[in-house]
């Protein structure tokens, strides 16, 4: 539903601005120019990614200033290279073996130098470096004393977000992700390597800012929230209202003796995520639930353990399951259908690779 969308990216780019910081989205979730250009407010540069082919899509289509947020290892670095000559990229490390390698690359192309991201380590424990630690004044240090490197800011990702269950535990969250970066700014600037960007960012985090606002931060990085999800409505950074993706599906069985429906989506089109609850929602129809995804099929019945009226689900009649992770459900897909009004009025391609 892109007037959803339409209507969650105008928030995101609001809120951003009255927390004094600029907007990266992450385009992870969709991995669409077209979902780009709703975040961006219409650029064609200021976003972060996850893989280097998300990088190559952009860039083929005219973005720059992308933000390569994941740790670069040398394997990588000969088209990350082709990508800083071309399309602005940055990367991201928070090892010194990964600034070893950059230094042994060299320079990126005649004239540049690698614009060089430090992750930093919130409390979601998945990479990035631990700000009371010694060594991550010297891993920025490091980066400094390199011709070929500019240490171009400090991010982080508070990921634990996503295990809260209530909007103040949310912004708990998101304070602590604030605290953590500008803690790491305030040293490093003592000892006089500032960091140019103060970055923070998850959807949770960023749809449930602290209340006391972004003091010290400049730039956010969400991505998630440009069509958000079931999981986002239960932890509290939206309503089911502000969910805009939706996967269609058909019912093909009626199985009275099991008092079940089969559908023709499985995780292949869905994806595994959330079968603790029930993959999502079916749109329109509460009472329903799916209780297990085959490759191709699934199975549905009564959220309640009540006998289904199956007249209610004609054979061949259609479904739309609001997801319970839409990063994992559109990665199932080519493109997306695009809807306004009711009616499909387009498609976006989907960047598909790493």
């Amino acid at each position: 539903d892109v007037e959803v969308a339409e209507r969650n990216a105008a928030a995101m780019l609001q809120r951003a601005a009255g927390l004094g910081c600029r907007l990266r989205p992450h385009v992870k979730t969709h991995k669409t120019v077209e979902g780009a250009l709703l975040q961006t407010g219409g650029k064609k540069s200021c976003i972060t990614v996850s893989t280097l082919r998300e990088a190559e899509f952009f860039a083929s289509h005219g973005f720059s200033d992308i933000l390569y947020a994941v740790p670069i290892t040398r394997d990588k670095l000969s088209r990350a290279a082709q990508l800083a000559q071309t399309a602005d990229l940055a990367v991201i490390v928070d090892n010194i073996a990964h600034v070893t390698d950059l230094a042994k690359f060299g320079p990126p192309g005649e004239g540049l130098v690698w614009k060089v991201w430090v992750m930093v380590d919130c409390g979601y424990h998945r990479d990035g470096v631990e700000p009371s630690d010694p060594k991550a004044a010297a891993l920025v240090q490091a980066i400094v004393s390199q011709s070929e490197l500019f240490f171009a800011g400090i991010y982080t990702h508070g990921g634990h977000s996503y295990d809260c269950t209530s909007p103040d535990a949310i912004e708990a969250v998101s304070r602590a992700e604030r605290d953590a970066v500008v803690g790491f700014a305030t040293q490093l600037a003592a000892k006089e390597t500032p960091a140019p960007v103060v970055a923070i960012g998850s959807t949770p985090t960023c749809s449930v800012p602290p209340s006391d606002g972004l003091d010290g931060v400049n730039e956010m990085h969400p991505g998630n929230y440009l069509v958000y999800d079931v999981m986002q409505s239960g932890i509290g950074s939206c309503q089911l209202a502000d969910v805009a993706l939706r996967v269609l599906t058909r019912v093909v069985g009626h199985y009275e003796s099991r008092n079940t429906l089969q559908v023709d989506v499985g995780w292949t089109g869905l994806s595994a995520q959330g079968s603790a609850n029930f993959y999502g929602m079916i749109m329109d129809h509460p009472e329903l639930a799916i209780t297990n995804l085959k490759q191709e099929a699934g199975e549905v019945s009564s959220r309640s353990g009540s006998p289904l009226d199956f007249s209610k689900y004609p054979i061949g009649s259609m479904l739309q399951i609001l997801p319970w992770h839409s990063c994992a459900a559109s990665h199932q897909h080519a493109e997306m259908q695009v809807v306004r009004g009711g009616a499909v009025v387009g498609k976006w391609e989907s960047c598909k690779g790493w």
